[in-house]
């Protein structure tokens, strides 16, 4: 098997020029990994030029066991293309992330990111398990920052510095992007260029068209890839007038998952488009009834309807068949 990219450290070049994908993880009847599935929407989301596949909280990696996420992860790596970087999540205690790392290093991964802990957690406490995991995995971390004040800014801007910290996945969230005195210290200690807005489409229209981020991490992007870097393209060339139409389908995506639950809404949601049967999800989080999959239904189909038009601006065949049902 050729080289992954997972097996390069991602810079802000690397960030900057793709839409960071969050796929799930396709899992079988009997909760082992559906190898053949995952191959499916590895291959859908690298139609549509995306080159980051980030798998973390909509894999539900959170309720993994060590087996199963040796299991999943070798998984995607057989599953991508060279040119894909991979990028893994450890935790989100830090007792199953010092357990996960040498399963993360002996396949290869040089991007890693910490889940985030909810509670017991301390900004100080935070801080100190990164610096200690970081030296156990040998290079930093992409941090996750879920929750007001996750970790001081002065002290992240510490945890970059030396290097304990490759890059921020912002995903606090607000009733209004653009008021935000957390996200504005955390910019002012780093810098955007180690920034992804980590919330799906919801405040890109701020993230990237105000406070130009380098890139977002998604969900939608499974579904839409194409369309999802033709967004990621507009807000990097000012155009926002047109991203924010263009992400109109998007945000209806994110809203339903608002409201029915984000990873069960995408899990069950890959189906529904066709893309691959995501199977169970692993406890413990629940598929969603079918008296919810309605509203689902038709966001995806709006989603494909986004992605049809970008490949026909493109000129470029349709990415997937859309066969399932």
């Amino acid at each position: 098997m050729e080289e992954v990219l997972m097996q390069t450290r991602l810079d802000a070049r690397d960030y900057a020029a793709s839409v960071v994908a969050v796929p799930p993880i396709a899992l079988n009847a009997d909760l082992t990994v559906n190898a053949d599935a995952n191959v499916a929407i590895i291959r859908h989301i690298e139609a549509g030029g995306v080159r980051i596949l980030l798998y973390g909280g909509n894999a539900n990696l959170y309720h993994f066991g060590l087996d199963d996420y040796r299991a999943g992860m070798e998984a995607v790596i057989a599953g991508a293309a060279p040119q894909t970087a991979l990028v893994t999540s450890i935790g989100p205690d830090f007792g199953k992330a010092l357990a996960q790392v040498p399963i993360a290093r002996d396949l290869g991964f040089k991007n890693v990111m910490l889940l985030p802990t909810q509670f017991p957690a301390d900004s100080a406490g935070v801080a100190n398990g990164v610096r200690r995991l970081a030296a156990v995995l040998g290079h930093g971390l992409v941090l996750y920052l879920k929750r007001e004040n996750y970790v001081d800014p002065d002290e992240l801007a510490r945890l970059v510095s030396e290097g304990a910290v490759d890059f921020v996945k912002y995903a606090v969230e607000r009733a209004d992007p653009a008021q935000d005195a957390y996200l504005d210290a955390v910019m002012a200690a780093i810098g955007k260029d180690r920034m992804a807005s980590g919330m799906g489409e919801t405040p890109i229209h701020d993230h990237l068209g105000r406070r130009a981020m380098t890139t977002y991490t998604s969900g939608a992007v499974c579904i839409a890839p194409s369309a999802a870097m033709e967004l990621l393209t507009l807000y990097k060339a000012g155009r926002g007038a047109e991203a924010l139409e263009l992400s109109r389908p998007f945000l209806e995506f994110e809203r339903v998952r608002t409201d029915l639950g984000g990873l069960q809404v995408l899990h069950d949601g890959m189906r529904l488009a066709g893309i691959a049967d995501t199977g169970p999800l692993m406890p413990m989080i629940s598929n969603l009834s079918a008296a919810k999959l309605g509203p689902v239904g038709v966001a995806v189909e709006s989603l494909k309807q986004a992605e049809a038009a970008c490949l026909r601006r493109s000129g470029k065949a349709a990415a997937t068949a859309f066969s399932l049902s």
